[in-house]
C-alpha cells in the first residue's frame, strides 16, 4: 500500500506541473557568447492554463537552470538556461543557435523533469522496496558502536553542542538540527572532515537542495580538512554538477572534475535543440542523441566517482544519476552492500520524504542536516498523498530528543533581543546567543548602530502603517503602496546618512507582487538595483545587519498557515542588528505576527509581578487579575482577556508574545489546596 501511495503522490504532482512555460520578453542583451533575457514579470503561459493566469515571478527559481529554451521568432532557435536571477526576472542563456526573441515576443522553456527521475526510481520495484524498508529507521535510534568516536580535537573553537553533534556518526540515522546562525554548515564540514580522517576506507555522498547549498557544504568540508591539517584527503572530495559557482572555487579547483567540461557543453547544446511541436520522428531522434550523450557523461562521471571518497551534488542530480550511483556498489544486489558508508542530506527540511527515501539505500548510514522550523519542500499539488510524501521532509519523522538528534543551541548572528524573540516564538526558548559572541566587543558594536528614528540599542521595531494590503489583479498578488513607499523612504534616508551601505540592508516580503512594487519605489528614488529586495523564500541562507520586513497583507489565508510560520521565522532570523516590521491593523492581529507586537508591547514592563496563585485565592478571581502582570509557574505575562462566563482567561506571555489559555477552576482549586496544591 505505501508503494502504491507514493507512486500516486508523484503522479499527482507531475499532473500539477506543466511540461513547458511561455514567457513574454521585456528586453534582451548580448554578453559575449551569452544572452541576458529580462522577462515581463506579470505574464506567463503555463501548459494547461489560460494565458496570463500565472505570474512569471512565481516560477523563476533554481529549478529552471538547465532548462531547454526554444523560440519561433525572430528566427527559430534554441539555447539552454545557464542561470536564473529571480530577483531581477532574468534568464541567462548559453549556446544559442539563433538570436533569442526581443520585446513583446515569447520564449518557451522546457524545465528538467526532476519529478520524472523520481518517478522512474520509485517504478523500480526491488529498489523501491529497499527504500520503503528504510522508513522506520527515520525515527528509531540504532547505535553503530563500531564507528570511531569523533572528538573534533583540532577544532578547539567548537561550541559544546557542535562538539556533541559529532557523535551523530555513531547512529544509523541522525539529525543535525541547526537553527539560524548556529553554524550548521561549519559543523557539518568539521564532522565530515573528521569522519574522512577517522574512517580512511569510508565513502560519503553529500547532497543538498540547490547548487548554491551544495557549493557551500562542499567548501565547508574542504576548509575543515585544511584547517584540521587533513590535507591528504582534500583531493578525494569532488563536486559533481554542471552549474557550480566557479568563482567560489578559486584556489580550490581540485574540488571540480574539469575533464567533464567539453562533454557537458555538448550535452547542453543538444538539450537546447529540442524540436518544438508534435513531430514524433524528430523528437525521437533528439531524445536518442541526448540519451547517448548522457550515457557518455555517466561513464565519465563513473571514473570520477570511483576514485573519490566524498562526492557532492544536488539531490535532484542524484535521482537523475541513480543508476550510476548504484553501480558503485561493491557487489551485485543488496548482498553486496550500499555504495556509500554515509549519505548526508543538507538543507534537509526542503528535501521531500519521497526523495530522501529513494536515495537512502545508497548508504549504510544517513545524516539529515537542516532546520524543521524553516521552509519545507515546495509542492504544487493539493492532493492528500502528495502532501504526505512530497510536502513533508524527513524531519517530520525526527524524534523530539535522544542520541540521534543534535540541536545546535548557540547562535552568533542575531543581537540578543532578536535572538530571544526568535527563540521563544519558534524554538521553545532553546536558542541563545553564543558566549563567545557576547564576549566580543566587535560583535556587540556591530549590532549597536542607530538607523534613522531607531536608536543604537533598539533592535526590534514595528513601523505602523494605516492601510491594509489587498489583492490587485493587474499585479497578480497582494500589494500595499503605503508600506512600499515607507520602506523606500527609510532605505534612502539610511543611505543618505552615510552610516549604512547598500549591502547592509535587505528588504523581505512574502509576495512577489509586493517585491516588484518595492523595487519600483526604490527605483523612483534613484536606488534601482542597488538594494536587495527579495521574497522570503529566496532569502533562506542569507543574512544582513538590517532587515525591513513587509508582510503586505496579514489577512491572506496563506499567512495563517504552518508554512507561513516557517516563513516568518526565516524573515526575522535574517537580521543581525535590526528587524523592522511594517504592520497595519490587520497585520497586528494576524496569529503569526501578533506575538511580535505583544512581545514588544510588554518589553521592559517594570510593574511588579503578582503570583497567579495568590490572585486565585481572592473572591473576585479571575476579574481581579485582568490587566495585571502575573506569574504562573515559569510563565510571566499580562492577563488580557476573560471568557464571558469567567471559566477561562488568557495571558500574553511577555517572552513569546503568545496568548496562553488558563482554566479558572484549576487555579481556584490549587489556591484552596494546602500549600498551594
Amino acid at each position: 500500500m505505501p508503494l502504491a501511495e507514493l507512486r500516486a503522490a508523484i503522479a499527482a504532482e507531475l499532473a500539477a506541473t506543466p511540461e513547458f512555460y511561455d514567457f513574454r520578453v521585456l528586453r534582451r542583451e548580448r554578453e559575449g557568447e551569452l544572452w541576458r533575457i529580462t522577462l515581463e514579470p506579470g505574464y506567463v503561459y503555463a501548459e494547461g492554463q489560460r494565458p496570463g493566469a500565472a505570474s512569471a515571478q512565481a516560477l523563476l527559481d533554481d529549478s529552471l537552470e538547465g532548462a531547454a529554451a526554444w523560440w519561433g521568432a525572430p528566427a527559430k532557435g534554441g539555447a539552454s538556461v545557464l542561470m536564473v536571477a529571480p530577483e531581477d526576472d532574468q534568464l541567462v542563456l548559453q549556446n544559442a543557435s539563433a538570436p533569442p526573441p526581443g520585446p513583446e515576443q515569447l520564449i518557451r522553456l522546457y524545465p528538467q523533469r526532476f519529478l520524472q527521475a523520481l518517478a522512474d526510481a520509485w517504478d523500480d520495484t526491488p529498489w523501491a522496496e529497499q527504500a520503503l524498508a528504510r522508513q522506520p529507521g527515520l525515527g528509531r535510534s540504532e547505535p553503530m558502536p563500531d564507528e570511531p568516536a569523533l572528538t573534533g580535537e583540532p577544532f578547539r573553537w567548537l561550541r559544546p553542542a557542535q562538539r556533541r553533534a559529532l557523535g551523530l556518526v555513531r547512529q544509523r540515522c541522525g539529525y543535525l538540527w541547526g537553527p539560524p546562525g548556529t553554524g550548521k554548515t561549519t559543523t557539518l564540514g568539521v564532522l565530515l572532515a573528521e569522519y574522512l580522517d577517522r574512517r580512511p576506507d569510508a565513502r560519503v555522498l553529500l547532497l543538498s537542495t540547490t547548487n548554491h547549498a551544495v557549493d557551500l557544504a562542499t567548501l565547508a568540508v574542504d576548509k575543515a580538512l585544511h584547517k584540521g591539517r587533513r590535507e591528504r584527503w582534500r583531493d578525494g572530495v569532488q563536486r559533481l554538477g554542471t552549474r557550480v559557482d566557479a568563482a567560489a572555487y578559486a584556489g580550490r579547483e581540485h574540488l571540480l572534475p574539469a575533464r567533464d567540461a567539453g562533454l557537458v557543453a555538448r550535452l547542453a547544446r543538444a538539450e537546447a535543440e529540442r524540436p518544438a511541436g508534435r513531430d514524433a520522428v524528430a523528437l525521437k531522434a533528439w531524445a536518442d542523441r541526448v540519451a547517448a550523450l548522457r550515457q557518455e557523461l555517466r561513464a565519465a562521471s563513473l571514473l570520477v566517482l570511483r576514485r573519490c571518497r566524498l562526492v557532492s551534488m544536488t539531490a535532484s542530480r542524484a535521482c537523475f544519476t541513480l543508476k550510476t550511483l548504484r553501480s558503485l556498489a561493491p557487489g551485485d544486489g543488496p548482498e553486496g552492500g550500499p555504495p556509500f558508508d554515509l549519505v548526508v542530506f543538507d538543507e534537509a527540511s526542503q528535501v521531500s520524504l519521497a526523495q530522501a527515501l529513494v536515495l537512502m539505500p545508497l548508504g549504510r548510514a544517513h545524516l539529515f542536516a537542516g532546520d524543521p522550523q524553516q521552509l519545507s519542500p515546495v509542492l504544487r499539488s493539493s492532493d492528500r498523498l502528495a502532501q504526505r510524501w512530497l510536502g513533508r521532509s524527513p524531519f517530520s519523522r525526527m524524534p523530539p530528543r535522544g542520541d540521534m538528534v543534535a540541536l545546535l543551541d548557540e547562535q552568533s548572528r542575531m543581537a540578543p533581543p532578536i535572538s530571544d524573540c526568535v527563540s521563544h516564538l519558534f524554538y521553545d526558548g532553546a536558542l541563545r546567543v553564543a558566549d563567545d559572541a557576547l564576549a566580543s566587543a566587535d560583535w556587540q558594536a556591530a549590532r549597536r548602530r542607530a538607523l534613522g528614528p531607531w536608536p543604537a540599542d533598539g533592535h526590534l521595531h514595528v513601523h505602523e502603517v494605516a492601510s491594509d494590503g489587498q489583492w490587485v489583479a493587474a499585479e497578480r498578488g497582494p500589494v500595499r503602496r503605503e508600506s512600499a513607499e515607507a520602506i523606500a523612504a527609510q532605505v534612502a534616508a539610511a543611505l543618505d546618512s552615510g552610516d549604512w551601505r547598500t549591502d547592509e540592508l535587505i528588504v523581505l516580503t512574502p509576495f512577489r507582487a509586493q517585491r516588484a512594487l518595492i523595487r519600483r519605489c526604490l527605483a523612483a528614488r534613484g536606488l534601482g538595483e542597488r538594494v536587495r529586495v527579495s521574497t522570503v523564500h529566496r532569502a533562506q541562507g542569507s543574512e544582513a545587519p538590517v532587515v525591513f520586513f513587509d508582510p503586505t497583507d496579514g489577512a491572506q489565508p496563506f499567512l495563517q498557515t504552518e508554512e507561513a510560520r516557517r516563513l516568518v521565522n526565516v524573515a526575522m532570523s535574517r537580521a543581525q542588528a535590526k528587524l523592522i516590521a511594517f504592520l497595519s491593523p490587520l497585520d497586528r492581529v494576524n496569529p503569526l505576527l501578533a506575538p511580535l507586537v505583544q512581545r514588544l508591547r510588554l518589553a521592559g514592563d517594570t510593574r511588579p509581578v503578582m503570583a497567579l496563585l495568590e490572585l486565585a485565592a481572592q473572591p473576585g478571581f479571575p476579574a481581579v487579575a485582568l490587566g495585571r502582570r502575573v506569574q504562573a509557574g515559569r510563565h510571566v505575562g499580562e492577563v488580557v482577556e476573560i471568557s464571558p462566563d469567567g471559566a477561562q482567561f488568557w495571558l500574553v506571555n511577555e517572552r513569546s508574545g503568545a496568548h496562553q489559555l488558563f482554566d479558572t477552576a484549576f487555579w481556584r482549586a490549587r489556591a484552596a489546596a494546602p500549600n498551594g496544591g
